[in-house]
């Protein structure tokens, strides 16, 4: 039941985010707009995963791996598009971030999906927050606020969904 709950908390925060999109216009050429609608697509595979029951949990998985991985080429991206004067030193904070969410991604898969966990929700609050904070000239206000939401929402769910997880993995080694 838990999972379901903290499933439709990250639906309802997406949704949120995704309202915050001022306009679809550019939706070809803006990358932000382009990843609201892939954490869109990525709740809605969360919901099908779910109802593929144990087939879906590897998918699972993999496809909030590639999302995290993923997150932070939005940020080099808009930067090398759209930097409208920040210096190149923001283009370096981002290719850190870049290593470091694929490195969480990596050992999420590996090792523990606690990374996976941890990596989304902290691409969040750190991430998000921080460049909406310190006011990145090239990522907009809502898009930092909607990453957030969808970022808060995933690490919820996949929080819950860790023991299904780690209960899949010890049967497929018996």
């Amino acid at each position: 039941m838990k999972e379901r709950i903290a499933l439709a908390v990250a639906t309802v925060l997406t949704a949120v985010g995704i309202y915050m999109v001022p306009s679809w216009q550019g939706f070809l050429t803006d990358v932000c707009l382009q990843a609201a609608v892939f954490a869109a697509a990525t709740i809605v595979l969360m919901h099908v995963t779910r109802f593929l029951g144990r087939r879906g949990i590897a998918i699972e998985r993999i496809a909030l791996a590639l999302f995290l991985a993923g997150m932070p080429l939005v940020y080099i991206v808009r930067w090398l598009v759209f930097r409208s004067g920040a210096g190149t030193g923001w283009l370096w904070i981002e290719l850190f971030g870049l290593i470091v969410y694929v490195a969480l991604a990596v050992l999420g898969l590996k090792m523990s999906p606690w990374f996976l966990a941890a990596g989304i929700a902290g691409h969040g609050f750190g991430w998000d927050l921080w460049h909406y904070y310190v006011t990145a000239t090239y990522i907009p206000h809502w898009y930092s606020i909607a990453c957030l939401l969808a970022d808060i929402g995933l690490g919820i769910y996949i929080t819950a969904r860790i023991p299904v997880w780690r209960d899949w993995q010890r049967s497929a080694r018996a």
